[in-house]
């Protein structure tokens, strides 16, 4: 599962217009380092309020980013 993570991040980095810079300050963190390292797996747990945050900055689910499914806009039913 980290594996998919840090390969689905990885992959909305790469089709987004977005620095690395913008998107750490978006998601609240203090360094565009982090966003390297959740990119290459170095950082292996990552805080569900994050994860969220990540999920809504790209408009996929988090179902998806964890690899649950293969579903981008997965949307869980009630």
């Amino acid at each position: 599962m980290d594996y998919l993570f840090s390969k689905r991040f990885t992959f909305l980095l790469n089709h987004t217009n977005m620095t690395y810079q913008q998107i750490a300050k978006e998601l609240g963190l203090k360094s565009k380092g982090t966003i390297s390292k959740y990119a290459s797996g170095k950082i292996k747990k990552i805080e569900l309020s994050m994860l969220v945050r990540i999920a809504e900055l790209f408009d996929v689910s988090p179902i998806w980013l964890l690899g649950f499914t293969d579903d981008m806009h997965y949307k869980i039913k009630k």
